[in-house]
Order: C-alpha cells, then sequence, then structure tokens
C-alpha cells in the first residue's frame, strides 16, 4: 500500500496502475483511471476511482507541511491596495500581514495516511435512489430545458440544494442519485460511519486542498484580478489540483471537517456578501484559511440550511 506521496510518484506507470488497482479491488470500486495530471506548474499522478457512485481520488499521505506563515507573505501593490481599502472600511487595525496570519492556521509538519478523498464536497444527508427516481427525472427535465444546447461531460456532477444530487453519464443519462436531506453534523458523521466513510480532519484536508504547495493559495500568492473567487467564471481556482480534486472554489460551499470547530475552504460567502473586497474574498479560499467566529457560529446555530462535506475512505 502506498502511503508517501513522495512513493507514489516515484512509481512507474504500470506499478502504479497496480497499486490503483488494489485499492479498488479493497474498497469495492472501481478504478476509473491512472493518469499524468499538471497543475500551477506542478506535475503529478491522478488516480481516480467510483465507489457507490461518487467520484474519489487517492491522496497520499505520509509526513507533509500543512498551515501558513503569514509573516513571509509579500503583497503585490493590488493586493495591499485592495486589503488597505477593507481595512479602512471595517476598522482593521493588523497590517496586511498580521491579517493573513490571523486568518490561516498556523504553519506545522504531521504525518498523513492514505486516503481516497471525494473529488467535489457534497451537501451532506444524501441518500441514494434509483435514476428513474420521480423527483429525479422532474430535476433532469427542468434543467435540461435550462439548458438545451448543453452536453454534460460523462461524470458532471449536478446538487440542487437540500434537494437532490445525481452525477451524469453520456446525454444527459443518470449514473447515480440522491436525494438530500440537510441532517445535523452528529447524524452525518454516523452516517459516513455506516458506509466505511469518514469526515476529514482539518489537517487531511489542507493537505487534499494544497498538495504540499508552500503559497498562500494552492497555485500560487496570487488570483485573477478584478472581482472574487464566487463571480470570477475563469481562474486557477476552478481548476482540479494536484491530486485532480474540485476543491476550495467556491467561499460559499465551506466545508465541515472532522473537528466540528474548524470550517475548510470558504466562509459561507460572508466576505463576498459582505462586500469585504478583493483580496480580503479570495482571503478565504487559501489552503490554510481558519474564520473561527465562523466555525464558532456554525457550532451555536440551528440557522443553517445546507452542510457540506468531503467523504474520505481510509486505506491505511
Amino acid at each position: 500500500m502506498i502511503t508517501d506521496a513522495a512513493e507514489w510518484r516515484m512509481l512507474d506507470d504500470g506499478a502504479a496502475r497496480a497499486v490503483a488497482s488494489s485499492i479498488a479491488h479493497r474498497v469495492g470500486g472501481t478504478l476509473l483511471g491512472v493518469r499524468a495530471h499538471e497543475f500551477a506548474g506542478r506535475t503529478g499522478r491522478t488516480a481516480l476511482f467510483d465507489v457507490r457512485g461518487q467520484r474519489f481520488s487517492l491522496v497520499p499521505g505520509g509526513e507533509v507541511a500543512v498551515g501558513y506563515d503569514g509573516g513571509r507573505f509579500v503583497a503585490t501593490p493590488e493586493q495591499s491596495a485592495s486589503y488597505a481599502t477593507s481595512a479602512a472600511e471595517s476598522g482593521l487595525r493588523l497590517d496586511l500581514q498580521e491579517f493573513v496570519d490571523s486568518m490561516t492556521s498556523a504553519p506545522r509538519t504531521v504525518v498523513l495516511p492514505p486516503l481516497l478523498v471525494s473529488v467535489a464536497a457534497v451537501e451532506a444527508g444524501a441518500v441514494a435512489v434509483p435514476p428513474d427516481h420521480p423527483d429525479i427525472v422532474r430535476l433532469i427535465a427542468d434543467a435540461r430545458a435550462a439548458q438545451p444546447s448543453t452536453t454534460p461531460a460523462p461524470g458532471y456532477q449536478i446538487e440542487w440544494s437540500s434537494e437532490a444530487r445525481v452525477i451524469l453519464g453520456a446525454d444527459w443519462t443518470v449514473r447515480s442519485a440522491w436525494l438530500l436531506d440537510c441532517p445535523l453534523y452528529e447524524e452525518e458523521v454516523d452516517r459516513l460511519a455506516a458506509i466505511g466513510q469518514r469526515l476529514l480532519t482539518p489537517d487531511e484536508w489542507e493537505h487534499a486542498c494544497g498538495g504540499g504547495a508552500p503559497t498562500l493559495f494552492r497555485w500560487g500568492d496570487t488570483y485573477p484580478a478584478g472581482g472574487d473567487p464566487y463571480s470570477a467564471a475563469e481562474g486557477p481556482h476552478l481548476l482540479p489540483n494536484i491530486f485532480g480534486l474540485e476543491i476550495g472554489q467556491d467561499p460559499y460551499q465551506d466545508e465541515r471537517t472532522a473537528d466540528p470547530g474548524v470550517v475548510c475552504g470558504g466562509d459561507g460567502g460572508s466576505a463576498v456578501h459582505g462586500g469585504g473586497g478583493e483580496f480580503v474574498s479570495w482571503l478565504t479560499v487559501a489552503t490554510a484559511f481558519r474564520d473561527t467566529e465562523y466555525a464558532e457560529w456554525l457550532r451555536d446555530t440551528d440557522d443553517v440550511d445546507h452542510l457540506h462535506v468531503r467523504p474520505a475512505i481510509p486505506l491505511a
């Protein structure tokens, strides 16, 4: 079993496929492919699997660095100007580096297990249903009517918040379908455990997102100008990362972790919705981003209409 990311990268193609095939057999899934992959100037290898109709990617572990030291962040003039405006409007007294440091987890070295990690975050409370379930048929018909010229690629996922999720095959055929009912955090933990899955720890989430990148974001220290990660139609945040994961793309879709006090991948859209400014809005999708006040609010409130998770399958 591969546990170390460096060891996985050093395998030749045949050996990598043999390892991936053994993993598929072990978890009762289907190997979708093993291929070379490039992201943000880094090259790697992805192994994708179908488990219970959901796509997972191999995230090897080992000794890895996570977290971020805000004191070493060097802002561009545009980033500095954006933050200065935000700080003046909100009364922040921290300088930019201090702010970055306060909103990211501390740098640390950890040892992590190998995992299969869901390619996309999903809304919690999923209950599998047949593709011809009446609610699924209705939702697909509405989606096709709204996008008559669109032909989704096989494996494309559509999610209707608190209602349903589907993974499509060719020509809008439904390969897998789930109805959604937003549960309590504890209920989702129990539901995943019953099918041999679990939530990522904060360390595992950061490693899955950044893949060892030492920069503020998994692709570097800058971002597309003139907007925020929610409204940007293009950008590195929308591309599969070094492990082939679709992660940290939308600050409104923050993800719960195995630590109920830590939320990753966003702030519920607070910075974007509240007009926090370009730099502050982009910071919410930084690999090591932390918003402790938002996480505390989630723990204390009953006013939550969705709960996004990224299931993982232990391999160690």
